[in-house]
């Protein structure tokens, strides 16, 4: 109604400046007489006939144009009632169609991308692979230890790129299922055995071989490797990654611990933020800002709640929630 009387207020104007302008006319010319009563009356009631008459041949558009629409499906008139109503349908059908063919066009252009990249590191992990042969036929030598390291940082990295890009669209990948929490844990521990050495970490997990939990056993062991490859690189040396698990009623809290430099309070917002290093990775300079992105994104999909606390200097600790 608003939006009707702020469109129609020109025509409330100038019906005003006519009705005065012909009541003083006739008045003066003595036409009036006793009419004027008659006169006004009759304008009124074909004022209010004309305005009856706009709101409720145009009041889908009226209504329409109120409303805040979701999407352009929303906006579209459903049984258009006059001219001004089926060209303001067109119009949003058109809208329609150009936004599909842009979102098709995105989408395809999205694939193509993801095609592109996918295939550029399956190429570079062909090369990596021999050299990393190369290191574990030349173990001996400390030259190719350092190659050796740096090899597992580019296998690192192109892991975490094609994870990233399998996490766009993974939904029809998940398998919930029955999952032993304790084998996943050592299995993940087990592939980052160098990365402990290198760090001079050790692993101290304690965890209920009997424990089960609901969850998806591929993409939590990558969001398990994300966290404790995290908690290694930032643990002081000579330290241990302690894993365990409390029971609050029948949740269990997998919690993954470690001691060193922390998390400065000011980042702790953003550290899930996509490319965010933070203070910690600006120091170090080895943070893509992808793997916690990667785990939240996982840990979202697979619906199970999660907590970060640390303390600078001290400690920071990683909490998954596992309910039945």
């Amino acid at each position: 109604m608003k939006l009707f009387i702020k469109d129609q207020l020109p025509i409330f104007i100038l019906y005003g400046l006519t009705f005065i302008g012909l009541f003083l006319i006739y008045d003066w010319l003595g036409e009036m007489n006793n009419k004027k009563g008659y006169f006004i009356f009759l304008s009124l009631v074909l004022l209010f006939l004309f305005l009856l008459y706009q709101y409720f041949s145009h009041k889908n558009l009226y209504n329409q144009l109120s409303i805040k629409p979701e999407n352009l499906e929303d906006a579209i008139i459903p049984n258009p009632y006059c001219a001004m109503e089926e060209a303001y349908s067109e119009l949003m059908y058109s809208y329609l169609r150009l936004h599909h063919y842009e979102m098709n066009l995105l989408t395809k252009r999205q694939k193509e991308y993801q095609v592109m990249i996918n295939n550029w590191v399956h190429q570079i992990k062909t090369p990596v692979s021999v050299i990393s042969m190369l290191t574990q036929m030349n173990e001996g030598d400390p030259n190719f230890s350092k190659v050796k390291r740096e090899v597992n940082k580019i296998n690192y990295d192109l892991s975490q790129i094609l994870t990233y890009l399998r996490t766009e669209d993974f939904s029809a990948d998940l398998k919930i299922e029955k999952t032993s929490l304790r084998d996943v844990i050592l299995e993940v521990t087990n592939d980052l055995k160098d990365f402990f050495i290198s760090k001079s970490v050790f692993p101290n997990v304690s965890v209920n071989e009997k424990l089960i939990v609901y969850t998806d056993e591929k993409w939590m062991k990558i969001l398990l490797f994300q966290v404790i490859n995290n908690a290694i690189k930032y643990s002081d040396e000579g330290e241990r990654v302690h894993i365990t698990v409390d029971m609050e009623e029948e949740t269990a809290i997998l919690k993954i611990m470690n001691k060193g430099m922390g998390i400065e309070q000011s980042d702790l917002n953003r550290v899930f933020d996509l490319f965010f290093t933070g203070e910690n990775g600006r120091r170090n300079g080895e943070s893509t800002g992808m793997g916690l992105y990667i785990v939240k994104k996982i840990l979202d999909m697979l619906n199970h709640e999660y907590k970060i606390e640390s303390t600078v200097n001290e400690k920071t600790t990683f909490s998954i929630y596992f309910k039945p």
